[in-house]
């Protein structure tokens, strides 16, 4: 956190700040095609329509690495210069705002040869992230506390500055990180009111995407593969001058279970792996076999949980799922130990916070923890009003008997032998349940865009900056699933909508802290939002893997750290 605290306030201090950009003192050769598996094909390749992995991974080939104003370092963390080559600020205006000023990089290109100026900087923030007829995430996250977004103003071709009426902790980060649209071809979707259906994944096939990052997707088959081709006009040089990216292709293999890649892996028909916990020891005991390297590198960001749709169109189970002490009898029969001895091998923590233990505002302190114990789970479901009939079925105060079913995405053998450990503790509480596995992208539209779910087990990236999660904790947030407004989800009945003291909290921890530049204060905040979450436990948390990387020893340039796994430096890797 002190780090953080050094960062701000230097960039409020020093007017200047050069460096020279990821990637200019790699070396490397050219050529060669990386093979990334991946479980699901993109829903989407428009980023304000993203919401799953299977296609933010996807539009970071085309709009990340390169493609923002500034980039973090996946080793030491610290943010460099990328389109902008330099900036002023942030820094307080007169008027009680907060301001950038970025100096865009000259010679630049868009992938079709266009080239980059001030005008797409822009038009991306003004006409798209800020538009309130676009909802997207992002929007969530970049709203400072009385609900202002920023603006940005040309300068001049090549100098844009972005301006909030008011502090934001975030600015730097945030905007710098923001992906970039190309005007020349996104506006007129804009002007039509039709955005949403800007870049689909037919936009693949038909080669209509243009980015500034070092690889543009030009071929998609479902269910099979993603396909990418390096960007001619990427702008970033190597060392010796050479043009980035230095291989030739990218490609996204399409397979559906964990077990299928990991013998992909061992084919070599995939070049990086994220070995499970139980396939730790088996991947490191073979490198040589292999031709690998394996390695693990501390607590992974990313969450996984249990949730329940709080507003199930079902009354009684709206019911249960809003009841606090049903919650938390179930975050007492989660079996976490039994998680970690036998879907990681020991490779794993238990986790009960939504901050991720490698951030620098997680406080363990604070958190209220659960440990396996059913005889606390069935006092906790007398206290919420449940009993149990002569038969040993759990039934709630009018009788009816607690029956629901608890989905996960199919493949993911980690979340299947969860949702089998939770289950199994369930019905030992008397709970009839159903678990279902099922399709990923199926599954994340059902929980966001239709509502006919009773419980899922997922997860969520993470960061070491807990306000990356505002769209999730908001009660606005575009991925508030629990208990989403009937604002932003039009399937959930107003009549039957409510928004308990916690959640009227946490909302405010979050549209708050961001106006405070001292980072001790700020710590406060989190201390809060922690305390509130595992208090309640609108998601009950399972376990948090340590991150396993593997890859082949064929793949060059690889450096893993805190902030990034195998490809956050893609653009310079290269392939022996």
């Amino acid at each position: 956190m002190r780090k953080v605290l050094t960062v701000v306030l230097s960039l409020l201090l020093v007017a200047f700040i050069f460096a020279n950009y990821i990637g200019s003192q790699a070396t490397g050769k050219k050529g060669g095609t990386l093979i990334i598996p991946t479980l699901s094909g993109p829903r989407t390749v428009n980023d304000t329509v993203s919401k799953e992995t299977s296609s933010s991974d996807v539009i970071a080939m085309f709009m990340s690495w390169g493609g923002t104003l500034i980039e973090r370092h996946g080793v030491d963390g610290k943010f460099y210069p990328a389109l902008a080559e330099r900036w002023d600020g942030p820094r307080l205006t007169k008027d009680g705002g907060m301001e950038v000023i970025w100096y865009l990089r000259k010679g630049v290109k868009w992938s079709d040869g266009t080239p980059f100026t001030a005008d797409d900087v822009v038009f991306t923030l003004n006409e798209i992230y800020t538009n309130p007829d676009i909802p997207s995430s992002f929007k969530d996250v970049i709203r400072s506390t009385n609900g202002h977004l920023p603006k940005a103003t040309k300068i001049n071709d090549y100098t844009v500055r972005m301006y909030y009426p008011e502090p934001f902790r975030l600015a730097f980060r945030y905007l710098g990180g923001m992906y970039i649209f190309p005007k020349h071809i996104a506006k007129k979707w804009v002007d039509a009111g039709k955005f949403a259906e800007f870049w689909t994944v037919d936009s693949i096939n038909k080669k209509e995407i243009v980015g500034l990052g070092p690889f543009i997707p030009v071929e998609y088959v479902p269910d099979q593969y993603v396909r990418f081709v390096a960007n001619p006009h990427y702008w970033k040089r190597d060392k010796n001058g050479v043009q980035l990216p230095y291989l030739n292709e990218v490609v996204y293999k399409i397979i559906s279970s964990q077990d299928a890649q990991k013998l992909a892996f061992e084919k070599g028909e995939v070049d990086i792996y994220s070995p499970r916990g139980t396939e730790f020891a088996y991947f490191k005991e073979n490198e040589k076999k292999f031709n690998i390297t394996v390695m693990s590198y501390g607590p992974a960001y990313g969450t996984q949980f249990i949730v329940f749709n709080w507003n199930n169109k079902d009354e009684a189970k709206r019911e249960w799922f809003r009841n606090v002490n049903f919650r938390r009898a179930v975050a007492y029969a989660m079996d976490k130990k039994k998680m970690i001895d036998t879907l990681f091998n020991g490779l794993a923590v238990e986790q009960w916070s939504p901050v991720s233990m490698a951030s620098p505002y997680y406080n363990e302190k604070v958190v209220a923890k659960y440990p396996y114990d059913l005889n606390k789970a069935r006092a906790e479901l007398r206290l919420g009003g449940f009993s149990w009939d002569k038969n040993g079925r759990l039934i709630d105060s009018k009788g009816r008997p607690v029956k629901f079913t608890i989905e996960t995405n199919a493949g993911n053998t980690i979340r299947e032998g969860m949702g089998n450990i939770i289950t199994a503790a369930l019905k030992q509480l008397g709970m009839d349940i159903t678990f279902v596995p099922g399709d990923f992208n199926t599954l994340v539209n059902r929980m966001l865009n239709v509502g006919d779910w009773d419980a899922i087990i997922i997860g969520l990236t993470g960061s070491d900056e807990p306000q990356g999660g505002r769209n999730v904790w908001a009660l606005d947030g575009s991925l508030h699933f629990w208990n989403f407004s009937p604002d932003v989800a039009k399937w959930v009945d107003p009549k039957y909508y409510h928004v308990p003291d916690f959640e009227k909290e946490i909302d405010k921890i979050f549209r708050e802290n961001v106006r405070i530049l001292d980072d001790n204060v700020v710590k406060d905040y989190w201390a809060k939002f922690q305390k509130l979450a595992s208090e309640y436990l609108p998601l009950i948390y399972t376990v948090n893997s340590l991150r396993l990387f593997a890859w082949r020893n064929t793949i060059k340039n690889v450096q893993i750290g805190l902030y990034g796994g195998t490809t956050w430096n893609i653009d310079w890797l290269y392939k022996e």
